[in-house]
């Protein structure tokens, strides 16, 4: 075997190996159904309890708002007893009735607040509520879907032990123009010839270059410049 074939039986690894792995990243409608809902859940609750911390903050912060407020009326109001003449009780009666009228709109804030709270609280809970029985229809139906990749998972490994075998028999200069070419065209780095044509850019092969392929010489192809092999008749 020359090292063309060699780059070729590495490359037939290569995409079984791919192609079970893709087997493996795809789940299963009877994982997925439950995974959708497992994940849609976990948002849900994840965005409930972000809009409860957001009010919890803002509640906190009109809470600080209204008790520095309601310490300014109460100065106000004993400032009222101090007044000396009717524009000074004006003055401050003003200050008292704009300061009433904030700390109102303050207390409405933190109602309102509250109410949101709560209705956004019983949501929360009742997610969470039903998040066990959730919780393991996924475990088992995950289970499962991991139980049934255990061949896939056997093949993988094996098709990994075979490329190491493979590339212990392939020149490093090579090896290292295979994976440079396998990283640039899509995990190809040997195209089969077929019909006289590449089958992976169906550039035509010049007939000088099929000589070359049949005297098992190394030629990548003048159209994607993918190492070509062309099947020899075993004599």
């Amino acid at each position: 075997m020359n090292d063309v074939d060699k780059l070729w039986q590495l490359q037939t690894v290569f995409t079984a190996l791919n192609e079970r792995e893709k087997q493996m990243a795809v789940k299963p409608e009877s994982f997925a159904a439950v995974d959708r809902e497992y994940q849609s859940v976990n948002e849900e609750v994840t965005r409930l309890q972000q809009q409860l911390d957001v009010l919890g903050k803002e509640r906190r912060r009109v809470d600080g708002e209204l008790a520095d407020q309601q310490e300014l009326l109460k100065k106000y109001q004993g400032q009222l007893m101090q007044v000396k003449n009717q524009q000074q009780y004006a003055a401050a009666w003003k200050e008292i009735d704009a300061t009433r009228k904030h700390v109102k709109e303050l207390e409405e804030s933190v109602l309102k607040n509250m109410t949101e709270s709560e209705v956004l609280q019983k949501q929360l809970d009742e997610r969470k509520d039903g998040h066990s029985a959730l919780q393991e229809r996924y475990d088992k139906a995950h289970a499962e879907w991991q139980h049934s990749l255990s061949d896939l998972r056997k093949e993988s490994d094996q098709l990994r032990a075979k490329v190491t075998q493979i590339e212990t028999t392939i020149p490093e200069r090579l090896k290292a123009e295979f994976h440079k070419i396998y990283r640039q065209r899509q995990q190809v780095s040997v195209s089969r010839v077929a019909n006289e044509t590449c089958s992976s850019c169906r550039t035509r092969v010049r007939p000088a270059v099929s000589q070359q392929l049949k005297r098992g010489e190394l030629v990548h192809c003048e159209g994607c410049h993918r190492i070509l092999y062309l099947e020899r008749p075993t004599s």
